[in-house]
């Protein structure tokens, strides 16, 4: 579907840690890019489209790189005792977005994407708990309208 373009080597180290943002599934939907070229597409669906995207493999197990798909949810609170979370795709809206990708087996590569700055961007984690793992951001593709 996409052609490859670019690889990006996320590394560690993702700083200072940053407040979370809510986003709905409106402002989830559409292209998001990174600087090195990386793109991921989120559709209404609940589907997602990656582009150029390449997890460093000494920080994340058995991650496909390129052009892959997979299923997007928002994590929720589902009110167990100990704050238990779980991805819901019937989730309107949320902080945190669980991304499965397609063919891959259960367990392997489980990464999470937290929106900060008012929901403007998304960066990376390997952990629902923990806002950013790596410096590379995703910024919202504005798509023009004719």
């Amino acid at each position: 579907m996409f052609a490859l373009a670019g690889v990006l080597l996320l590394s560690a180290c993702g700083g200072s840690e940053e407040p979370r943002a809510v986003v709905d599934i409106d402002s989830l939907t559409g292209k998001w890019v990174t600087g090195a070229g990386a793109s991921l597409v989120f559709k209404a669906d609940h589907t997602f489209d990656s582009q150029g995207l390449s997890l460093d493999p000494a920080l994340v197990r058995g991650c496909p790189s390129g052009t892959a798909h997979g299923n997007w949810a928002f994590f929720v609170d589902e009110g167990a005792p100990g704050g238990l979370v779980g991805m819901d795709k019937k989730a309107q809206s949320g902080e945190t977005v669980g991304v499965t990708f397609r063919d891959m087996p259960l367990g392997d590569c489980g990464i999470t994407l937290s929106a900060i700055r008012d929901g403007s961007t998304l960066c990376v984690s390997m952990d629902p708990d923990q806002v950013c793992s790596f410096k590379e951001r995703f910024t919202r593709l504005e798509e023009k309208r004719g």
